[in-house]
């Protein structure tokens, strides 16, 4: 699993990291240092949240506002590993089964789309016209999807 850290200062981090190390889950404060990450942990300062993506949320407030379809969880600090563990597993079941709402199709093609673009551009180390012949469209095409899913080539 991966999760992206948002909002936390230095000793929400530190505790946070710590757990999620220990437990095996890949975990980063850069948002770009994952395609789509599996959940966001989010600071005591954090009071609202809003993303294009439906992520589950691990927030460490009491409460908060939460703008959109998100599950949420309050874990405040500190974590005790048992209620960690279940959080965790009803993440991963949400991975795998569908919502009782149906399946978000746009959601998934989107997630889609951008791990294929972002898959030729490493395969062509960042060079746009190569990876765009690759994935059977063209260049202008691939170049607004970039942006679209806010990809640079300079990643590669």
């Amino acid at each position: 699993m991966k999760a992206w850290l948002c909002g936390l200062d230095d000793e929400e981090i530190s505790s946070v990291s710590s757990i999620l190390t220990f437990i095996g889950v890949e975990h980063g404060t850069s948002l770009t240092a994952f395609h789509v990450p599996d959940f966001v942990v989010l600071g005591k300062s954090v009071r609202s949240f809003e993303l294009d993506e439906v992520i589950p949320v691990i927030s460490l407030c009491e409460s908060m506002d939460v703008v959109g379809d998100y599950n949420v969880w309050f874990c405040p600090l500190p974590w005790r590993s048992q209620t960690l563990s279940s959080v965790l597993k009803e993440i991963k079941q949400l991975h795998t089964f569908p919502q009782a709402s149906g399946v978000n199709l746009n959601l998934h093609v989107r997630h889609l789309e951008a791990l294929l673009i972002r898959q030729a551009l490493v395969s062509t180390q960042g060079v746009v016209s190569k990876a765009a012949q690759n994935l059977q469209i063209q260049r202008t095409t691939l170049i607004e999807k970039m942006r679209r899913y806010n990809i640079d080539k300079s990643e590669f």
